[in-house]
C-alpha cells in the first residue's frame, strides 16, 4: 500500500508577494504578444466560406438576431446528412461573422482588415486562456489576489510565437476566429474545474451540478475541438489534486472537482455518441463533408508523430516559406516584443516561483491537450495526406490546441530546470522574443507570397469596392467586372452546395450573388452589381 500523499498548501511553499499590477500586465502581454506577430497578415485575403460567409452571416443576423438560434436549429438534419453536426459552433462562427460585419459597419473597413483583426483578438483570448489555466492548475490554497506564477509570465511569449500562417488551412489563416475560440473553451473549462479542486472537502452544489451537465451537453453541441474539453478536464482535476495539492487517491476521486466533472460526462455523451454513431452511418459511402471524416487505421497512427511536432514554431516557419530575410516588418516586430520582454524582465523576481511538483502538474495537463489534439487531427484524411507526402508543420483545426499544449510542456519543463535563476529566465525569455519575431517574419513572408495570387487581388478588391461603395454607373460597371472575374476563376463544375439552404446559392456564382449582394444591401442600401440590361 502507497503512502498517502501529504496535501501542500501555500504555507509550505512562501512565494514573495508580488505588486498588484501584475496581473493586469500579463493579460497586456496575452493581448499584445499575438497581435504584434498576426499583424502582418492584416490584408491577408478571405478564403473559403469566408469569402461569403462575412457578408451573408453579418447582414442576416444583423436584421435578424434571433436567426442566429433558430436557423442554426433549423439546419442541424441538413447538416447531420453531411457529417457535420456543431449547431452550437455555427451559431459561434456566425457571431465572428456578425462581429467582422460590425467593424465593416461600423469603421467602413474592407472584410479582409475586419475579419482578420477578429481572427486577432481570438488569438489573444485563446492566449489569456492559457495564462488562466496554467494558473488556476499551479495555484494553492486561496486563488483570489495571488501572485502570478513566472510561467504564466512566459506564456503569452510562448503561445504567441506559436501564431504561424503555416498553410491554407492553419487556423492564423482559415476559421482563425472560431477555432481559436473554441481551443479558448476547451481551456476555460479545464480551469474552471481546477478551480473546483481544493484541499479542503466540499460539496458540489446544485447549481454547478446543473451547470456541469449543460456545459457537457453544449460541449458535444459545440464542434471536434469542443469535444476534447471533457478529456482534458478529467486529466486537469486528477493532476491538481493528486500532483499539486498532494491529496490522495480517494480524496482526488471523491472531491468536489471530480464530481463535476463526472456531471459533465454525464451531459456530454448522450449527446456525442449517438451523434458520432449516426455520423458513421451516414458517411460509410464516403459522401460527406471530409473535415467531419474519422479514418482509423495506420494512416492515423503514422500521422500522429506529424501533428505531435507540426506546432514547433521552425516546423511551422518552413511550412510558412520562411527565409532569412530582414525587413522592417521583422525589426519592428522584435522591437515591440523587445520592449515587453524587458518590461517583464524588469519585475520576474515579483513573480511567484514554481516546485517541480507545480511544474509536473502544468507539464502533464498540457501533454494531454498536446496528444488530445494531435490525436484528433491524426483521424483526418487530409492530414494523413499531408504526412504521407512528408509535409510537416502544416496548420490544421488543431493547431491551436498542439500550441498551447507542446508551450506548456516546454515552457514547465524550463521553468522546473531553471527554478529561480532570474538571468536564466531572462535568456529564456529572449529565446522566445527571438522566435515571435521569426513568426511575424514568416507571416509577412507568406502574406507576400499570396497577396499576389489572382484569387487574393480579386476577394480584395471586392472586398474594397464594399467598404468604399460607389453608387455611380461606373461603379457598377468595376464590380460587375469582379463578378464575372469570379465567375470565370470559380464558377466551375463539381462544386458544394454547402450553402443550398440559402436561395439560389447552389453554385458558386449563385453564392456570389447571393450573399454578395445581402451583405451590400446592408451595408450600402444597393446590391453589390446590377447587371446591365440585354
Amino acid at each position: 500500500m502507497t503512502k498517502p500523499l501529504r496535501p501542500i498548501s501555500d504555507e509550505t511553499s512562501p512565494t514573495p508577494p508580488g505588486p498588484g499590477r501584475l496581473p493586469s500586465q500579463i493579460a497586456w502581454r496575452a493581448l499584445l504578444v499575438p497581435l504584434t506577430v498576426l499583424l502582418p497578415l492584416v490584408t491577408l485575403a478571405p478564403t473559403a466560406d469566408h469569402r461569403f460567409n462575412i457578408y451573408w452571416h453579418g447582414a442576416d443576423f444583423r436584421s435578424h438576431p434571433l436567426r442566429l438560434v433558430t436557423e442554426n436549429l433549423h439546419t442541424v438534419p441538413y447538416y447531420l446528412a453531411r457529417g457535420n453536426f456543431r449547431p452550437i459552433g455555427r451559431m459561434a462562427e456566425d457571431i465572428v461573422d456578425l462581429a467582422a460585419y460590425l467593424l465593416m459597419e461600423s469603421l467602413r473597413l474592407p472584410a479582409d482588415i475586419a475579419f482578420r483583426l477578429v481572427s486577432f483578438l481570438a488569438a489573444a483570448v485563446l492566449t489569456g486562456a492559457a495564462v488562466v489555466l496554467a494558473e488556476s492548475l499551479l495555484a494553492r490554497g486561496t486563488q483570489r489576489g495571488r501572485t502570478p506564477s513566472r510561467l504564466a509570465a512566459l506564456i503569452p511569449f510562448a503561445v504567441g510565437a506559436g501564431f504561424v500562417a503555416a498553410g491554407p488551412n492553419s487556423t492564423t489563416v482559415l476559421f482563425g476566429g472560431l477555432y481559436l475560440l473554441s481551443t479558448a473553451l476547451v481551456l476555460t473549462v479545464a480551469a474552471a474545474l481546477c478551480r473546483s479542486v481544493t484541499a479542503e472537502p466540499r460539496r458540489a452544489g446544485r447549481l454547478p451540478a446543473l451547470g456541469a451537465i449543460v456545459a457537457g451537453g453544449f460541449l458535444a453541441a459545440f464542434n471536434e475541438v469542443a469535444c476534447l474539453a471533457p478529456a482534458l478536464a478529467l486529466v486537469a482535476v486528477l493532476v491538481r489534486a493528486r500532483v499539486v495539492l498532494g491529496l490522495d487517491w480517494r480524496s482526488a476521486l471523491t472531491g468536489r472537482g471530480a464530481r463535476l466533472v463526472g456531471l459533465l460526462w454525464l451531459g456530454f455523451l448522450p449527446i456525442f455518441v449517438p451523434v458520432r454513431v449516426a455520423i458513421h452511418h451516414l458517411c460509410r459511402t464516403g459522401t460527406c463533408y471530409s473535415g467531419s471524416d474519422v479514418t482509423l487505421g495506420s494512416g492515423a497512427a503514422l500521422t500522429l508523430p506529424n501533428r505531435l511536432l507540426s506546432w514547433l514554431p521552425p516546423l511551422q516557419w518552413h511550412a510558412a516559406g520562411w527565409s532569412m530575410e530582414i525587413d522592417l516588418v521583422t525589426v519592428l516586430a522584435l522591437t515591440v516584443l523587445t520592449v515587453l520582454a524587458w518590461l517583464t524582465a524588469v519585475n520576474l523576481p515579483a513573480y511567484a516561483s514554481l516546485d517541480r511538483r507545480q511544474a509536473a502538474g502544468v507539464a502533464i495537463v498540457g501533454g494531454t491537450l498536446l496528444v488530445l489534439a494531435a490525436a484528433m487531427a491524426a483521424m483526418n484524411d487530409q492530414t494523413q495526406a499531408d504526412a504521407a507526402a512528408g509535409r510537416w508543420g502544416l496548420g490544421w483545426r488543431d493547431s491551436g490546441a498542439t500550441t498551447v499544449g507542446g508551450t506548456l510542456v516546454l515552457l514547465a519543463g524550463c521553468v522546473a530546470v531553471v527554478r529561480d535563476r532570474i538571468r536564466l529566465l531572462a535568456g529564456l525569455l529572449a529565446v522566445l522574443v527571438a522566435a515571435g519575431a521569426v513568426s511575424a517574419a514568416a507571416n509577412r513572408q507568406y502574406l507576400n507570397r499570396n497577396r499576389g495570387t489572382t484569387a487574393n487581388v480579386l476577394n480584395n478588391a471586392i472586398a474594397h469596392e464594399i467598404a468604399v461603395f460607389d453608387d455611380s454607373a461606373a461603379g457598377n460597371k468595376r464590380r460587375c467586372a469582379l463578378r464575372t472575374a469570379f465567375a470565370a476563376i470559380y464558377n466551375k463544375p463539381g462544386v458544394g452546395d454547402d450553402s443550398a439552404e440559402l436561395p439560389g446559392a447552389r453554385t458558386a456564382l449563385g453564392r456570389f450573388d447571393a450573399t454578395l449582394n445581402l451583405g451590400s444591401k446592408g451595408l450600402n442600401g444597393h446590391p453589390f452589381c446590377v447587371p446591365p440590361k440585354p
